[in-house]
């Protein structure tokens, strides 16, 4: 008897859908169209399903019912009733593009490539649409020179030129090659000679690992080679290893220098641990011991890092702070950097390395002037005590142009 009521119940509600939609349709409609905006799919599709069976020519029920089956993640009852309204009537604009966004949902990349180059033709007002659609479909099928030569078509006057140049910048992260060339300066008060590094280096990105080689030319009261070699290591999705060694004279740089440290990504949180190790000659070692917490907060970045730094059997602290703020769309960004401690801003020779303590500020950046063409400026300054309640001035300052590839 139960049974018997809840069929009944059911099938009086089914008949009185159909009946309203038979007496009000317009009023069904426009309230499935407030049930969608509130992302109450089910509901809207109940009321729009009786008013397509009754009024099976009216393409305007039919297409927004294929959209809510879209919405809905219903792609194969999507495509069955655009197919089924294209044979009917193939000059259907807002049939045809809502069918190429079926297949894009769908995951239908080569179906959706054919379709926009289809909409070109088809459909030539609105080509700038077909254009970014065939482009994001490249992208997914890994045909990134492609999709960049189509996107490069698009004018700042298209209203998808900001989704286009979204696009652009997600395809130029994906080149493999790095080249970077630039000059490092610092000097102090009364010094017989200031510092002068000039360094080139290339960097390659592999599926799981980025390998960079660099040559640092320094001069000072001498002059001296130093290569170095970075990795960086992708474990999973969170977290990478960095790696570096280098090698030089032990004039200006370390003899020998290593280096290790472990990344991780957590939601708003990224953390690190390692250690380099800095061999200047047999009676100067030095080892630092250093980690760092950062916190993303929207464009916003804050960190700290701390370094423990022991020489000839002495620990010293030194501990910096960084407020970055990002600019994402134009991957740009700028740092304000600010230490307590002993540690300069550049190992250089083991002297640098032996201040009693130091202050700095400084200003990092890194601007886009091209899609592909970066500089890093760097300026700053130290008040450092280089003899028990001595204090000199130091200014320190980096410029770096980087092109990728």
């Amino acid at each position: 008897m139960k049974d018997i009521k809840i069929y009944f119940v059911a099938g009086f509600l089914a008949l009185s859908s159909v009946l309203s939609a038979q007496e009000n349709p317009d009023m069904d409609f426009k309230k499935a169209q407030e049930l969608a905006k509130e992302q109450r799919f089910s509901e809207s599709i109940a009321l729009i399903q009786p008013l397509h069976l009754r009024f099976p020519d009216n393409a305007d029920y039919t297409v927004y019912l294929a959209s809510l089956y879209f919405w809905s993640g219903d792609y194969d009852a999507a495509t069955e009733l655009l197919k089924k309204l294209r044979a009917e009537n193939g000059s259907s604009k807002e049939a045809f593009d809502l069918l190429l966004r079926v297949r894009m949902g769908n995951k239908e990349y080569h179906t959706a490539i054919q379709m926009a180059k289809e909409g070109k033709q088809k459909f030539p007002e609105t080509v700038d649409f077909y254009i970014l659609q065939e482009a994001v479909a490249l992208e997914k099928t890994g045909k990134y020179s492609e999709a960049l030569t189509l996107l490069d078509d698009l004018s700042k006057t298209s209203p998808y030129f900001k989704d286009a140049e979204y696009l652009q910048t997600k395809l130029d992260k994906k080149k493999k090659n790095n080249i970077v060339l630039g000059h490092f300066f610092t000097d102090y008060d009364n010094s017989p000679q200031a510092y002068h590094i000039t360094h080139l280096e290339y960097s390659r990105r592999y599926e799981r690992f980025t390998l960079a080689g660099r040559i640092n030319y320094g001069q000072s009261y001498t002059d001296e080679i130093q290569g170095e070699a970075d990795a960086y290591m992708k474990l999973n999705r969170e977290g990478y290893f960095y790696l570096n060694a280098g090698i030089s004279g032990g004039k200006i740089f370390p003899q020998y220098k290593l280096g290790g440290e472990y990344f991780h990504e957590f939601k708003k949180i990224t953390a690190s641990l390692g250690a380099r190790y800095l061999a200047f000659n047999e009676n100067n070692k030095t080892l630092l011991l250093t980690g760092h917490a950062g916190w993303n907060i929207d464009t916003w970045k804050l960190e700290y890092r701390h370094y423990l730094s022991e020489n000839n059997s002495e620990w010293l602290s030194s501990g910096i702070v960084n407020i970055r703020k990002n600019f994402e769309a134009t991957e740009s960004y700028a740092q304000l950097e600010l230490q307590y401690g002993t540690l300069p801003y550049f190992f250089l020779n083991n002297e640098s390395l032996l201040r009693l303590s130091a202050y700095r500020i400084g200003i990092s950046s890194k601007l886009r002037i091209q899609r592909n063409f970066f500089i890093h400026p760097v300026i700053m300054y130290e008040r450092e005590e280089f003899v028990p309640d001595e204090f000199r001035n130091r200014i320190t300052a980096q410029l770096s142009l980087s092109k990728r590839f």
